[in-house]
Order: structure tokens, then sequence, then C-alpha cells
């Protein structure tokens, strides 16, 4: 009886490993099943994802290319770029770009990256640039762009001009200076100085050196600041933070009896002090941790502007500077005071009518420059007083041999004019920067 028991035991327990056995082997073949299975999920995933994040790529590389502007720029629009989440951000001390698509499913992702940079200029490269012939009447004295270093001065740039550089007077053209009224620096910590081949003092234009330069041909002042013909000038003012334009006003010229329309910001300098002190403002407040300013650095002006009042002061911080175009409208300031930034004056279509329309408006400087015996119809600006430019400043008027009277001086100031950083000209692939992370 107990052999028999004993016997049963035996198969029983023969059975169950048997059936255990055949158990861990169906549980391993479900397993393996099971890995399989999950493993081609993960692949399908995977190729899923990587197809998502590729097309989201794709969404953003063609609106950054239809747009021309930068990856960064507040204007661009990611959001038609469903398939993945798109970040662009600017690689620092670098004019480069890298663009990212994130696709996730989960806890899974896959990263796309692409690398682009702004083929804009770097704007002009001087403290006064003409388009077209100027005449000085009175004395100036200039603060040159510095150049390039030449032996153990720099080959400073005070004027480049389309056409003539005429004098009555006298131009004096000094080394360099900050807008602390210091003598700028080099990276080496030497005082900046002008190469005497580069360095004009004169009364007539057989002294000018080469830091003066005239007759240049196809100088495109237009081009030049913001990469593109004049004649598209359209697609630049489409780029600027802010449009002014002015009132349609009809003005007899007196002892002609014509009646001219033609455009005047009658409170030109008031908008402009609303922006500096914005900018300002967003300075400020740019000191806080993780806040982003938003700057109003482009204006775009169409009429006669009066800039008398605006309130830059002496020295300002590159952030508050401004690129001013004043299109086909009389400049004028009357006063002491300085402009921080690219003045830029765009004599595009403006008659001699509407010139002189426009000085009918201005009667105490059409006195003061009238006695200096200026040409009213080719002076499309006048500074009375003292006027100082810290940035640059820009004549864009080709036609016309352009009269420079008033107390005027130029600077140059290259943070001022921040083409660093410029959302002009187009925005470009770096070739073999794709990456798949």
């Amino acid at each position: 009886m107990n052999i028999k028991r004993e016997q049963g035991f035996s198969t029983l327990l023969i059975t169950v490993v048997i059936s255990l056995i055949m158990a861990l082997y169906v549980f391993s073949l479900l397993s393996v099943e099971l890995f399989n299975s999950k493993k081609t999920q993960n692949i399908i995933i995977s190729q899923e994802l990587k197809s998502m994040s590729a097309s989201g790529l794709q969404c953003a590389v063609d609106i950054i290319l239809r747009s021309g502007q930068k990856p960064t720029s507040a204007s661009i629009d990611y959001t038609p770029c469903v398939d993945a989440v798109i970040t662009a951000i600017q690689i620092p001390a670098t004019s480069t770009y890298k663009v990212t698509s994130t696709a996730t499913a989960g806890d899974a992702e896959s990263t796309m990256s692409q690398l682009f940079t702004s083929s804009s200029m770097n704007g002009v490269k001087s403290a006064f640039s003409s388009s077209g012939s100027v005449r000085f009447n009175g004395a100036y004295v200039i603060d040159p762009y510095e150049g390039v270093k030449s032996g153990t001065g720099y080959n400073c740039s005070a004027i480049r001009s389309g056409g003539e550089v005429l004098i009555n007077g006298k131009l004096t053209v000094r080394d360099p200076y900050d807008q602390d009224g210091q003598r700028k620096e080099g990276s080496d910590g030497q005082l900046i100085s002008c190469n005497s081949t580069h360095k004009t003092v004169a009364t007539s234009s057989t002294g000018f050196k080469k830091d003066i330069e005239q007759n240049i041909k196809d100088l495109s002042l237009f081009k030049d600041n913001f990469a593109v013909d004049r004649d598209s000038w359209a697609e630049a003012k489409a780029l600027f933070d802010t449009i002014i334009i002015g009132k349609k006003t009809t003005t007899e010229i007196k002892g002609s009896q014509k009646s001219v329309n033609h455009l005047v910001v009658t409170d030109c300098s008031e908008q402009i002090n609303g922006i500096i002190a914005h900018n300002k403002a967003e300075f400020i407040a740019s000191k806080k941790p993780g806040y982003e300013p938003n700057y109003k650095k482009y204006v775009w002006v169409e009429g006669s502007c009066n800039l008398s009042g605006v309130k830059f002061g002496v020295a300002e911080e590159n952030a508050v500077a401004i690129t001013l175009v004043v299109k086909d409208g009389l400049l004028t300031y009357h006063g002491s005071g300085y402009f921080h930034g690219n003045l830029y004056l765009f004599d595009y279509a403006m008659t001699h009518d509407q010139l002189l329309a426009a000085w009918e408006l201005n009667a105490t400087l059409k006195q003061i420059a009238t006695a200096h015996k200026l040409d009213l119809k080719n002076a499309p600006f006048y500074f009375s007083g003292s006027f100082e430019t810290r940035g640059a400043f820009n004549l864009d008027s080709p036609n016309r041999t352009c009269d420079v009277g008033g107390a005027f001086k130029p600077g140059y100031s290259k943070g001022k004019i921040d083409y660093g950083d410029s959302r002009f000209g187009k925005t470009v692939m770096l070739e073999g920067s794709w990456h798949d992370f």
C-alpha cells in the first residue's frame, strides 16, 4: 500500500514538474512575444515621432525662409506646425540661431534641429553718409567710425558720399570719443587714434584725407542699412515697430502763389519721446530675472518731422537707441540736444515745391537758414542750436546737392546702430547643420 502511494506521489510530482516546465516554457514564449511586440510597437512609435519632428522642423524652416526674418522674431508664428513643439534660440554672442522641433508620445520623444544665420548687413561704417552731393556750410567737428587698426593707429571713416563733398567753412575729424566724452579705447586698452592718413582737418576738398570718401560708385545707403534696394522701401517699412504717417497739409509757398500738398507730423517729437520712454522702461524691467524686454527699435515717419524737444540724454544705454527713418519730409531741430541711434533721412519722392512748403511752416528756422544763405529747396534738414548724433546719420537724397547748416556734430557709435542684431536681410540655413537627437 505504501509502495503504491509513493508511486502515486512520484507520478504526481513528475506531472507537476512537467506542467511547471511547460508553463515556464509557454510563459517564456509569451514574454519573448510580448517583448518583440513591445519592441515593434516602440519602433513604430519612434518612427512616427521622427516623422512628426521632421515634419515640424520642415514646417518651421518653411516659415522662417518665407518670412526672411530671424527665427527668434516675435512676428514669426510657429502654431501651424502642429506635429511638434518648435523652439528657437540665438546662440549667445553669435549671429547663429538654433531651431528645435520636438515630438512626444508619453515618455517617448524625438528631437531634430537646424541652425540658421542672418545675412543682414552690419550697417553703415561712417559717422555721416550721403547718397548724393553734400555741402557743409560752417565749421563742423566729426567723431568718426574707428575702422580697422593699421599699424599703430586706425583707418577712421568720417564721411562717405555717392557725390561730392563740398565745404563753405571747415571740417575737423577728431579721434573717436565715447558718449561720456572720453577717448575710446581699443581691445588692448590703448586709446584709439586715427592714422594721419585718415584724419581730415580741411577748409576745402583738396585737404581731404582718406577718412572722407566721395563719388563712391553705386553707393546704396538704403541697401546698406536695410538690405533691400531703395525702390523696395515698402519691404523694409513692413519690418518696423512703429509707423507714423503725417497729416496731409496744403501750404502756399510765399512769393510763388503755389499751394502745395505735403505730409506733416505735427507732434513728431512727442511721439518719439513716448518711444524713448517706453524703451527706458523696458531696459529697467529687463534687469528682473526672466523678463523679456519688448523694445521699439525701429520707427518709420512719413512727412516733415521737428525733433525739437526730443528727450535723449547726453549718455544713453544702447538698448534705448532707435533707428528713425524720416521719409519725404523736412527734418528739423531747434535747441540743444542729442540723438542716440541711426537717424536716416529718406528723400525718396519729395519735390522742390514740397520741401519749400515744409519750410514755410518753420518760420524761425527759415529765417535763420535764409540768413546763412542756404538753398532751401536743397535743404531737407536743418539743425539750429546744438545737435549731436551718437550712432550714425544718413542723408539719402541722391537727386539733390544738399546744404548742411546749423550746429551739427555727427558722431559714430556702432552699439547705437544695433546692426549686430538687425532684423533686416535674409535668414539662411547653415548647410550641414541639421541634427537628429
